[in-house]
């Protein structure tokens, strides 16, 4: 992904961070630590007029409390988004609302955050309001989002590899490596075509992982989408 974002839209070194397990290396492993101090970095200078873009690939799950009442009550299915750093058996795991309070509260009015999480369950792991179909027309309007309720001029679009019942495939790529399949044809749907709208961007995806994956794309906003309007990363 950093290549992509490198080769195609000019993100210089200084500004992309990486975090990977592989090879080792303790200041840029995927810890829960790491993560957080990641994703403060990546918002600790936005301006507005800023664009901004976040990438997870790896695990992600669906949370509830001891008693088996969800976390967050409004969820639509019950349970808490979360993504699973190497060490979330002993440090846990990082829920949505870690994510909103640490990516999209601190963005200012007029910054653009593109969100894309390639991982099990995400289909709304931002908890955005506004969910889109393929079509262009609302899925869902959720009122009770954070996103809607607490900042609603924050800009945020979140791609996220299925829906919140789902679970995340992978695909083997040139050179033997494992990619997200979320990841993959993310990367060649903007690569063929680097002038798409968000929506158009959607269906794309969508068309590639229906040739090996059993799992459905979704996009959400924090603010209603211009179907014309381009996906600039």
């Amino acid at each position: 992904m950093a290549e992509f974002l490198k080769s195609f839209w000019n993100y210089a070194n200084e500004d992309i961070m990486v975090l990977t397990d592989e090879p080792y290396n303790l200041k840029y492993m995927p810890t829960k630590r790491n993560i957080l101090s990641a994703l403060r970095w990546l918002v600790k200078d936005a301006q507005t007029g800023d664009c901004l873009f976040f990438h997870y690939s790896g695990h992600g799950g669906r949370i509830s409390d001891l008693d088996g009442h969800p976390v967050d009550g409004h969820r639509v299915d019950g349970f808490e988004k979360a993504i699973h750093p190497v060490d979330w058996e002993h440090a846990g795991e990082i829920v949505t609302e870690d994510l909103y309070d640490v990516m999209v509260k601190p963005l200012p009015t007029g910054c653009r955050l593109n969100a894309l999480f390639d991982s099990c369950y995400s289909g709304t792991v931002l908890d955005l309001p506004y969910i889109y179909q393929t079509n262009g027309h609302l899925k869902r309007h959720d009122a009770n989002s954070r996103a809607l309720t607490k900042h609603p001029q924050t800009h945020v679009v979140l791609f996220a590899s299925c829906s919140d019942f789902q679970r995340s495939g992978g695909v083997i790529i040139r050179g033997g490596e494992f990619l997200g399949a979320m990841s993959s044809a993310f990367i060649s749907s903007l690569t063929t075509n680097p002038t798409q709208t968000y929506l158009q961007v959607l269906v794309s995806v969508q068309d590639i992982l229906r040739r090996t994956q059993r799992q459905t794309p979704q996009l959400s906003s924090s603010y209603p989408i211009d179907s014309k309007q381009q996906c600039i990363l």
